[in-house]
């Protein structure tokens, strides 16, 4: 089990090359407005921006510069995923499932794996991920079964959104040694099935979940990615995992707080929830420097700061889109009383001038 399949039927891509950090952050926020649908951008089927998102570059923006990537920062992939998410949390969920298959890859990937993925991945390609279910519960990994001289997956899983329309989907199985691997699966194979019939995105901004079923699929032929080994300090595709999950409820924090500009009227709630969710975004940034150094660094202690890092990121930006949205649907409330007379105040005057700013955008001067 040394090579990986190609997905079946695909046609050959041809995607843009962005260069540059500040491209790709711009190239994120162009697509972003082309997925959400309640903008003037939005336009097409599913399967037609899905299309255009492949070409655009993006999926091959982490590629290792060794592999011909240009191997952006971590607080890059952050910025891209929160744009992504303050527009759709589908297509924040998809980018942020293939930045972390690809470090994956990365990470545990031989080197001939590397070169087929990151190559795929700078055409185009996409990968998705999935985890085991059994009797409504998540699994730490799906069980293989060796038959004859091959191995073979049964079983259920819920995968990233439109999977179905990905190239391939890595996966957690159980091998015969005991130990958990990374499997990555073509997504058009016989015995893959899909539940859901639709990838357009669920109303209210959530994007749920979609149920795969696989039945006696054959895998020879298909890459497992192993650990190097065991070691006490998480391995870095775990914290970019937590961290990308941060970047998503950032950008779902910035969609919420433009519905609250929208009717704000009291300055000292949102200039807090502004800086809220200011404070949460410093913090990925930092986790994504963390990151940075763990993929280069060779002691321990760098992927156990990026742990850190990531989980305190994630538990800021959970709590900042959480007080926003429980301001946007119960009305503005009156800030913590706790706060001092220079606190209150500052907020106050960035309060005013966040509305403002909402109000005359600056596309919108004369």
């Amino acid at each position: 089990m040394g090579t990986i399949s190609s997905a079946l039927d695909r046609p050959v891509r041809t995607a843009a090359v962005i260069g540059t950090e500040d491209e790709a952050i711009q190239v994120a926020r162009t697509v972003a407005g082309l997925f959400d649908l309640s903008g003037p951008a939005a336009s097409g089927t599913a399967e037609a921006r899905l299309d255009l998102l492949s070409r655009s570059g993006l999926f091959g923006i982490s590629v290792p510069t060794e592999q011909g990537g240009i191997d952006v920062s971590n607080t890059v992939l952050v910025a891209v995923c929160a744009e992504a998410a303050s527009h759709s949390a589908a297509l924040g969920e998809i980018l942020a499932a293939h930045f972390t298959a690809l470090e994956h890859i990365r990470s545990f990937g031989t080197e001939g794996q590397r070169n087929t993925i990151f190559a795929a991945a700078r055409s185009g390609a996409r990968l998705a991920r999935a985890v085991g279910r059994r009797n409504g519960a998540d699994l730490e990994a799906l069980p293989l079964a060796i038959v004859g001289l091959a191995h073979r997956l049964s079983g259920e899983a819920l995968s990233t959104p439109c999977t179905r329309h990905a190239d391939w989907m890595l996966i957690p199985v159980l091998g015969d040694t005991g130990k958990t691997a990374g499997l990555l699966l073509p997504t058009r194979i016989d015995g893959l099935r899909y539940a859901a019939n639709s990838c357009e995105p669920a109303p209210g901004g959530v994007q749920p979940a979609e149920p795969v079923l696989f039945k006696d699929v054959l895998i020879d032929g298909d890459v497992l990615l192993h650990a190097a080994g065991e070691t006490p300090q998480p391995p870095v595709p775990h914290a970019l995992d937590l961290l990308l999950e941060a970047s998503r409820h950032l950008g779902a924090g910035r969609r919420a707080l433009r519905q609250v500009l929208d009717g704000a009227t009291e300055p000292l709630p949102v200039g807090l929830l502004a800086a809220r969710l200011a404070a949460a975004e410093a913090m990925a940034e930092e986790a994504g420097r963390a990151i940075d150094a763990a993929q280069i660094g060779l002691a321990g202690q760098h992927r156990t700061n990026a742990f850190l890092a990531a989980t305190a990121a994630l538990t800021v930006a959970q709590e900042a889109a959480s007080a926003i949205r429980q301001v946007g649907s119960v009305g503005m409330e009156k800030a913590e009383q706790t706060l001092s007379a220079p606190s209150r105040a500052a907020l106050e005057h960035s309060g005013r001038l966040l509305i403002e700013m909402h109000r005359h955008a600056p596309e919108a001067e004369t």
